[in-house]
């Protein structure tokens, strides 16, 4: 069974039962069913502070099996959740999709999560659990103080911690095997991953992230004279493996690493054994077979200060310098690797963006999502005050009440230790009582979108989609998306059969302009347009551009994605149709001194990056043009990325954290 508590421990809420309870189906279902309930509830996180009543994390305690104790936690919890796992032998597999999630284990070497499970086995038969011990599908998820053993006896491929997550924090752990691909953290697009003062053990490749990861402190031990490291970087040139003061060992001649793909190795203070082969991180692709301007990205290791015990091998000399922006040791920190996104070190609370007011509404906006905010207040000039009503878990927080004539002037949580940020830190940032910003009217923004099937709204249930719909899966709900992109239209026929004149209509903070695929020559009379300087292509751009000005708005120009045509070698075809009309809209954005976001060459290097297998999911099965929801929805965060770098007015009308799980 599972025990529940609040944290802190002012007040205690215990939900217990015999463990054999566990082992009844009907008993087990009900006992979730009122978790669930009581989530819902918000009584698992009431505590009390003298009179006050907070909120703050809840903690499950595991009496029983951890994967009950997961599943009793809603997929859509919104607050984060420890769950404390008291020592012991747990001989089970779990899978983790809820976001904002801990797993503390009591002591690091007393709690042992373990299963027999070589990766053949789940091969055979597929279930829901997934391919490894541990299986990690939420974001912001934490793993503390546990060993974590696939105890399958051979050296096949077997996962002692696999998934797809991101900004995951693995802290004083043990991440055991003797199989291949240990540790196997594979949200290739997106992840991000950080470890501390862990242990990993394996065969081939036992620590093998895709996407950016950076390690400090900890212990790798390679039980064959296979590679112990891999790196996957082909999604995204930027993504980096660092790995600092860590230590290698293993059996003699032992592999340092190597990598399949585009990839990028930073060792800094590093130790290795005596038994580490005289063996450099070594590339297993044939990089004939690579374009000669790609080839670079597969040499990428660089080293800083590591040693071996013995005498240094020369292919770990000191080379940092001649890294891309030839960084130093001490710029290479976390957030760096991360270029950014995520700092797992940081112990910064989320700040206050913004206050803004609608009616009797005070909006106050955070630089990321905070929980533990339910029972927050708005604290008015003449100290009325106003409830928070909604936005626990977000990053907007909407409260009503108090006088609405006197202006919000701080925020006030339940607590010191109420409302806090929801991304994965080492610490928690408890957000302290503060000033707010001077309030402003609620701010709405109104974005239209023209252009053509590739931008399109389709019917609620039809397998198409343009990434004009996709736009509104990433926007908050101060943003209005008109879509007045239509099937078959061309820059000149859109405008011949008025539909530029209903968009015009609408009164727009900003248009957005996609043509080319119906400018193509062939498409006939009335559609096909010169791309050309001179040409009428260019021309029709230019009046958009002008007349969307004219109108008060601020006019973007998007160039046509590829249509998704691979050559023998398995790279998108050069000489697509659409590749004049997009450098003609580049042209023209560069001339009207216009925001232009370069989706053609967006979509050639997500298809490439992907190849011709996986970019399939993005379009429906024979449709080398259009989109499923998932495509419009990916091509959709390729826009929004690209048009907040150029109009960084647009960041607020962003949910950021979702662009990575389109």
């Amino acid at each position: 069974m599972i025990g529940v508590k609040s944290a802190p421990l002012s007040s205690i809420l215990i939900l217990s039962g015999e463990r054999k309870m566990s082992h009844c189906p009907s008993a087990t279902r009900l006992f979730r069913s009122v978790l669930r309930l009581l989530f819902v509830a918000g009584l698992l996180v009431a505590t009390t502070e003298g009179s006050r009543v907070f909120a703050a994390p809840a903690t499950i305690v595991v009496t029983g099996s951890i994967q009950d104790a997961i599943d009793s936690v809603p997929v859509d919890s919104a607050e984060r959740v420890v769950i404390e796992i008291p020592n012991g032998v747990y001989t089970e597999r779990i899978r983790l999709d809820q976001r904002r999630v801990t797993l503390r284990g009591e002591s690091r070497d007393g709690v042992r999560i373990e299963f027999n499970f070589p990766r053949s086995e789940y091969d055979k038969r597929y279930d829901r659990v997934g391919p490894g011990v541990v299986n990690l599908f939420g974001d912001d998820c934490i793993l503390e103080n546990l060993t974590i053993e696939n105890t399958q006896p051979s050296g096949e491929h077997a996962f002692a911690v696999y998934g797809q997550p991101n900004r995951l924090i693995i802290d004083n752990c043990n991440v055991l095997g003797v199989g291949g691909d240990t540790l196997s953290l594979w949200n290739t697009a997106f992840g991000m991953y950080y470890h501390r003062n862990c242990r990993f053990q394996g065969r081939v490749d036992f620590v093998c992230p895709r996407g950016w990861c950076f390690i400090r402190d900890s212990k790798f031990e390679e039980v064959d004279r296979t590679a112990a490291i891999w790196h996957d970087g082909h999604m995204d040139p930027s993504m980096k493996f660092v790995l600092r003061d860590c230590e290698f060992g293993g059996v003699e001649d032992f592999w340092l690493g190597r990598n399949h793909y585009p990839s990028q190795f930073y060792l800094l203070d590093c130790l290795f054994t005596p038994t580490m082969a005289d063996r450099p991180i070594g590339v297993v692709t044939d990089l004939e077979k690579v374009p000669p301007q790609e080839r670079p990205l597969y040499e990428r290791k660089y080293f800083h200060n590591c040693h071996r015990d013995g005498d240094d091998f020369p292919w770990y000399a000191d080379n940092l310098p001649t890294a891309d922006g030839a960084p130093t040791s001490e710029q290479i920190t976390p957030a760096w690797t991360f270029d950014g996104q995520w700092d797992p070190e940081s112990a910064t609370p989320p700040s206050i963006v913004s206050t803004e007011t609608s009616e009797d509404s005070v909006i106050v906006q955070f630089s990321e999502p905070v929980a533990g905010a339910s029972d927050a207040r708005v604290v008015r000039a003449d100290g009325s005050a106003a409830a928070c009503k909604d936005g626990s878990g977000t990053r907007r927080l909407t409260f009503a009440g108090g006088n609405t004539a006197s202006a919000p002037a701080r925020f006030v949580p339940a607590g010191p230790q109420a409302a806090y940020g929801t991304t994965a830190t080492l610490t928690p940032r408890y957000v302290l009582e503060q000033d707010l910003p001077a309030a402003t009217p609620l701010k709405h923004v109104t974005i239209v979108v023209i252009g053509d099937s590739t931008v399109a709204d389709y019917a609620a249930k039809s397998p198409l989609q343009g990434w004009g719909w996709g736009l509104r899966a990433f926007l908050d709900e101060r943003a209005t998306v008109v879509n007045e992109a239509r099937n078959g239209r061309s820059s000149q026929s859109f405008r011949a059969e008025g539909h530029w004149d209903r968009a015009r209509q609408t009164d727009a903070d900003y248009v957005l302009i996609q043509f080319g695929h119906n400018d193509n020559r062939g498409k006939g009379p009335g559609r096909e347009t010169d791309p050309a300087p001179g040409g009428d292509f260019r021309a029709n751009l230019r009046r958009y551009v002008e007349e969307a000005r004219a109108l008060g708005a601020t006019p973007v120009l998007v160039t046509p994605p590829m249509r998704r045509k691979f050559d023998e070698s398995g790279r998108i075809v050069a000489d697509d149709g659409n590749a004049p009309y997009a450098a003609a809209t580049l042209a023209v954005a560069a001339e009207e001194d216009c925001p232009v976001v370069d989706l053609n060459q967006m979509t050639r290097d997500l298809y490439n990056r992907l190849g011709p297998a996986t970019s399939s999911a993005l379009q429906v099965e024979g449709d080398q043009t259009h989109f499923n929801p998932y495509g419009a929805r990916r091509l959709a965060a390729l826009v929004l990325a690209s048009l907040q770098k150029q109009l960084p007015e647009w960041q607020p009308f962003v949910v950021q954290q979702s662009l990575t799980r389109p």
